[in-house]
């Protein structure tokens, strides 16, 4: 057996601890970053019903992944799941190629660099505004990202699924690429929920209701208003 096969899921549970770790001295440090989101003068739709459905069955289906993979890894051949893994990986893998319909939101625009240049402003104790429109750079990486890692992990699992795995062949390989995917798409999602609950206060409440107030627009996305107003308008207008 290879050394993936052996220590795998250790290693991956090494990862995630890592990562806690680092964002707990992260927020330690910097604190969070611009204006909470409360259940107050919340009139702009971010997320329709649907976009939020989609994120809790794209997050609900990742967890299960998460778990199962982790049995599969620390139990050797554990069937059942194996099974579950497979069947939900099919879930998950729909869902996420769904949320390209939404794509147009997810490109990048000129002032990202700036965002970029700066991490967000992650690196800082100030919470320094940053251009961006419905999503900032951060988040337009991560979807992308994520998207990339979903038709690795699909197209690798595939192979994978019902196969004998041989160090020395093609599928020893596969089986390294998932892994690797994996952990970085867990550690992807441990960021993301520490930038949802912690670093950015209140976000996750967008979930609830789906709508955001023009304060915390205006310090978290000051361009989306100007992005919607400009896609609105005849070419040549703006």
């Amino acid at each position: 057996m290879s050394i993936y096969e052996n220590y795998g899921g250790i290693i991956m549970m090494v990862l995630i601890l890592v990562s806690v770790l680092v964002l707990g001295i992260h927020y330690k440090r910097k604190g969070s970053k611009g204006v909470p989101l409360d259940d107050s003068n919340n009139v702009i739709e971010r997320f329709t019903r649907f976009e939020r459905i989609l994120h809790f069955i794209r997050a609900f289906t990742f967890i299960i992944l998460t778990i199962s993979g982790l049995v599969f890894m620390f139990i050797e051949a554990n069937k059942p799941s194996g099974l579950i893994h497979s069947i939900i990986g099919i879930i998950f893998f729909i869902v996420s190629i769904a949320t390209l319909v939404w794509f147009k939101s997810y490109t990048f625009k000129p002032y990202d660099k700036l965002w970029l240049r700066h991490l967000g402003g992650y690196l800082s104790k100030e919470s320094a505004s940053l251009p961006a429109g419905k999503y900032n750079a951060g988040q337009k990486v991560f979807f992308w990202m994520t998207i990339l890692f979903t038709l690795i992990l699909t197209g690798t699992g595939k192979f994978l699924m019902g196969n004998t795995v041989n160090e020395t062949e093609p599928s020893g390989m596969l089986l390294l690429i998932h892994g690797c995917a994996a952990a970085l798409s867990i550690i992807s999602i441990v960021g993301h929920i520490y930038l949802s609950l912690w670093a950015n206060k209140g976000t996750w409440r967008v979930l609830k209701s789906g709508k955001v107030s023009e304060k915390w627009v205006q310090s978290h996305h000051p361009n989306w208003e100007i992005d919607k107003v400009k896609s609105k308008a005849p070419k040549g207008h703006i």
